[in-house]
């Protein structure tokens, strides 16, 4: 890896990737230190109404703030500034930065022999990058959207593997590339990758079809024993929305009316699917259960934001899926514009999956 700087006008690919994995991991290792000291409930409190005394739990989960939360974002911003310039675009869900955590150099990826090796292993398959995208990396349109701590409300009240680190890469206004790092799982699980290049799950391949997963070597994972030729269609959604009558209900109560199974073929008429709801919190753990395979869609209501899913729609996209909001109207992420994804989205594993789900949820009647 190039030490020095990178203050030209087009970025390399692997550099900005190699910089996001280790940068989400810095950031997950301050939410860490900063859970072990305990208290984080008594230190939480409303980012969007001052003097709010409800209790965590009574607060939507997009009004939690913790210190945790500036932290991240803090070192994660002031080291990408550092590392690319300052013609990298950046937004951040916690907003501008005070620059008061110590900027990481290149120096201290080089300098640790272990570290660096593991970075050029993970990301070994960005040797190669499509031209085009490649040319695309400028510094007018590429634009970095960081979540430095997917699921605030679920890190205060302790389900842990829920939380995420999300730092999603766009070109021209869509998203390309991304990062989620599960920094509460083993070790740090980190699942990454690039349009045209591929996603990866700790240096394992996701294969597009999801029927396995593959290492470099092309070699299967004998641990994975997920099936994905049976007919249940798994929907990955808050808890909330289940039997409360509204339009993701209403959707949900129609699928399981129909023949959806996108593997199937409709003419036959013994290929009835069911749905399974999956009650799962926070955005970028519903959007990796669809990109690992334990989900075949994740629907989402108005609340979410550009910085939620950005990463992971790249990754899906990456792997042939689609993200649109509930109406199938794509979503721009631009610079200084709403960063809300007022319409809510959906995102399936296939496009012909995700066109039935949006046949349900814009039927006539259903608001």
């Amino acid at each position: 890896m190039d030490p020095n700087n990178n203050q030209d006008d087009t970025f390399d690919l692997k550099k900005l990737m190699s910089a996001c994995i280790l940068l989400a991991r810095r950031g997950g290792d301050i939410i860490k230190e900063e859970h072990n000291k305990g208290q984080i409930s008594l230190k939480a409190h409303n980012k969007k109404m001052d003097g709010d005394t409800r209790t965590v739990t009574e607060m939507e989960a997009n009004e939690v703030l913790t210190v945790a939360d500036g932290r991240a974002q803090d070192a994660i911003i002031t080291s990408l500034r550092s590392l690319f310039g300052p013609n990298l675009r950046i937004v951040g869900e916690e907003g501008e930065v005070p620059g008061e955590e110590l900027p990481t150099k290149w120096s201290d990826i080089i300098d640790d022999e272990d570290r660096e090796q593991q970075l050029q292993s993970l990301l070994r398959p960005f040797n190669t990058v499509p031209l085009q995208l490649q040319e695309s990396l400028t510094a007018k349109d590429v634009c970095l959207w960081i979540d430095p701590l997917d699921g605030t409300k679920e890190f205060v009240l302790g389900n842990l593997t829920n939380v995420s680190v999300l730092i999603g890469i766009a070109v021209c206004d869509r998203p390309v590339a991304g990062v989620i790092l599960q920094l509460f799982v083993g070790g740090g699980d980190v699942t990454y990758g690039a349009i045209g290049v591929g996603v990866f799950h700790n240096g394992d391949k996701i294969e597009a079809d999801l029927s396995h997963v593959v290492d470099d070597n092309g070699n299967g994972n004998g641990n994975d024993s997920r099936s994905y030729s049976d007919t249940t269609i798994k929907i990955a959604m808050s808890g909330k929305h289940i039997g409360d009558g509204g339009r993701l209900s209403d959707a949900i109560d129609r699928l399981n009316d129909v023949d959806i199974d996108p593997n199937i073929d409709s003419n036959n008429n013994n290929s009835k699917s069911c749905v399974q709801v999956l009650p799962l919190n926070a955005c970028g753990n519903k959007m990796l259960r669809v990109i690992r395979g334990d989900a075949s869609a994740h629907l989402q209501g108005p609340g979410a934001s550009r910085w939620d899913t950005c990463a992971g729609e790249a990754l899906l996209m990456a792997l042939g899926g689609v993200v649109t909001s509930l109406d199938g109207l794509p979503y721009q992420y631009i610079q200084d514009s709403c960063y809300d994804n007022a319409g809510g989205f959906v995102a399936a594993r296939t496009p012909k999956l995700h066109s039935r789900l949006v046949q349900v949820l814009v039927r006539p009647g259903i608001k």
